[in-house]
């Protein structure tokens, strides 16, 4: 890893680039070789709106935990609409590994009809605006209940606020295997407002975790995309958070 002469400093929030200071998305637009910003081409922008939230929530002894995955974010501008139903099917198990088993079900049930929906196109998948199709999986973003826990308030309204998610990231070009993957992210956060098993009101806990998952979104996006990117060795990481 060749590294630029004067790396700025890993904090939270965005910065300017004369501050000594940055972002791990700003960061990646350095060593990607972009101007700066904390919304580089380089990066799938699910990708970058994951790793911005996640160095947000980090703790100034936490946020090296990022530094490995600096080098697996640039490389990842490609998009379809398979890598963005996969890569939200993906957080939705990650918030489905959080509640109790029994309780995956419905939600598992939305995912596999959103596979299905890619599975059953075969040319052009952005042809597979099915009206109806979207329709419904904005009903079921819509009306399906939040479960009722014992969860304090804020960590139920962690769940409550993300399974908004369809209202934020929906657009009027929505296909339908994407229109169910959203749904099924919506849907596993209004069972997890009821039951989820990790503090997701602990903004710092969270973040934790997030690491771990933004590895499994790049490695979802790897797959899809068949990228292999140049490994980040170790002794990369160690070299890049010596100068952070």
């Amino acid at each position: 890893m060749t590294l630029p002469t004067g790396l700025p400093t890993l904090t939270a929030g965005a910065h300017d680039a004369e501050a000594g200071e940055a972002c791990v998305m700003e960061y990646v637009s350095v060593l990607a070789g972009e101007p700066w910003s904390d919304r580089p081409e380089c990066t799938h922008p699910l990708l970058a709106h994951e790793a911005r939230v996640t160095n947000d929530l980090s703790s100034d002894a936490d946020r090296h935990h990022l530094v490995p995955l600096v080098g697996r974010l640039f490389g990842t501008s490609e998009d379809s609409v398979e890598l963005r139903t996969r890569l939200r099917l993906a957080q939705a198990r990650q918030v489905l590994r959080l509640v109790d088993p029994t309780a995956r079900a419905g939600a598992q049930g939305y995912a596999d009809h959103a596979l299905a929906l890619l599975d059953s196109h075969d040319g052009d998948l952005h042809d597979s605006m099915d009206v109806e199709q979207v329709a419904a999986a904005w009903e079921v973003a819509r009306t399906t209940p939040s479960r009722e826990g014992d969860l304090d308030e804020d960590h139920a309204d962690h769940h409550r606020n993300a399974s908004r998610i369809m209202a934020f990231a929906a657009n009027p070009d929505l296909t339908a295997p994407e229109a169910w993957s959203l749904a099924t992210l919506a849907v596993a956060h209004r069972v997890a407002a009821g039951e989820c098993r990790a503090d997701c009101a602990d903004g710092q806990a969270r973040a934790r975790r997030m690491v771990r998952d933004l590895g499994e979104l790049v490695d979802v996006y790897d797959e899809v995309t068949g990228r292999v990117p140049d490994p980040v060795s170790p002794r990369d990481a160690r070299t890049l958070a010596a100068h952070l």
